[in-house]
C-alpha cells in the first residue's frame, strides 16, 4: 500500500514538473528564428536609418539640397518612425520654401518626438520665421524647459528675435541677455542686443554691441545697413564711408544697397 502511494507521488510530482516546462518543436524553432531575425533586421535598419539621416543633415548643412532628399527619404523608408529624419525633412522644405510641406514634416517630427527638445527649437524658429509669433513662443517654451540643452543659447537668441520682430523690446532684451549668459560672443545675440538699443535710441550701446558683433562675424547686408543707421548718427564718417563700400560692394543686389541708392535713412 505504502509503495503504491510513493509511485502514484512520483507520478503526480513526474506530471507536475512536465506541465510547467515548455513543449518546443521543430515549428516553435522555426518561429522563434523567425522572430529573431525580424530583430535583428529591425535593428540593421533603425541604424541604417539613423545614418542615413545624419548624412540628410550634413548634406542640408553644406546647401546639397538634392541629395539631403534622397537620403532622408531613405531614412524614413528604412524606419517610418524616424523623427529626426522628419525633423530635417522640415528645415530642408522650410530653406525650399515649400511651406506646407516643412510645417507637416515638423509636426510629425513633434508627434514622434514630443520631448526632443532639437525639434520644438527648429519649429519654433520656423514658425517665428513665418511671423507666427505666439505658436513660435510655445514651441521655445518647451525648449527652455530643458535646462541641459547644449543650444540653449541660441533658443534664446531665437526668441528674442522674435520678441524683436514684435516691437517687444524688453522682452526681446531678457531672451538676448540671457543667451549672452550662456554664451557670451553669440554672434546673433551681440546683433540682436544692437538693433534693440537702437530702437530704444541707445546709440553708444547699440554701437558698444554692434563693435562686439563685428568683431566675431561677417557682415550680412541687414548689419552693415545696421552699422551704417548707427554712424549716421554718432557721426564717425570714416565708418560710415567703410560700411556704406562694403554694403555696395559686396551685396550690389541686397534690398539694404537699394534702400540706400534710394535715399531712405530708417532702420
Amino acid at each position: 500500500m505504502i509503495k503504491r502511494f510513493f509511485f502514484y507521488c512520483s507520478l503526480v510530482f513526474l506530471s507536475a514538473c512536465q506541465t510547467t516546462l515548455p513543449v518546443v518543436t521543430g515549428d516553435n524553432k522555426l518561429h522563434n528564428e523567425q522572430i529573431n531575425i525580424k530583430h535583428r533586421d529591425h535593428g540593421r535598419n533603425k541604424t541604417s536609418s539613423d545614418n542615413y539621416t545624419r548624412l540628410g543633415a550634413g548634406y542640408i548643412a553644406n546647401g546639397h539640397y538634392e541629395k539631403a532628399m534622397l537620403k532622408l527619404r531613405k531614412a524614413i523608408s528604412l524606419n517610418p518612425d524616424n523623427a529626426k529624419a522628419y525633423n530635417f525633412l522640415g528645415v530642408l522644405y522650410w530653406r525650399l520654401e515649400q511651406v506646407e510641406l516643412a510645417n507637416n514634416n515638423f509636426l510629425k517630427a513633434h508627434q514622434l518626438s514630443p520631448l526632443d527638445v532639437s525639434i520644438s527649437h527648429n519649429y519654433a524658429a520656423y514658425l517665428c520665421d513665418h511671423k507666427q509669433y505666439p505658436d513660435a513662443e510655445q514651441y521655445y517654451q518647451k525648449v527652455f524647459s530643458n535646462p541641459l540643452y547644449d543650444k540653449l543659447a541660441d533658443a534664446y537668441q531665437g526668441a528674442g528675435t522674435c520678441y524683436n520682430r514684435q516691437d517687444k523690446l524688453l522682452q526681446a532684451k531678457k531672451h538676448f541677455q540671457k543667451a549672452l549668459k550662456l554664451e557670451q560672443e553669440n554672434v546673433k545675440a551681440l546683433l540682436g542686443m544692437a538693433k534693440v538699443f537702437y530702437k530704444q535710441n541707445d546709440i553708444k550701446l547699440a554701437a558698444y554691441y554692434y563693435e562686439r558683433f563685428i568683431k566675431k562675424s561677417r557682415q550680412s547686408p541687414d548689419s552693415l545697413w545696421l552699422g551704417i543707421n548707427i554712424q549716421r548718427k554718432l557721426g564717425d564718417n570714416n565708418k560710415l564711408a567703410s560700411y556704406i563700400l562694403e554694403l555696395k560692394n559686396l551685396y550690389p543686389d541686397s534690398d539694404e544697397t537699394l534702400k540706400f541708392i534710394q535715399g531712405e535713412t530708417a532702420y
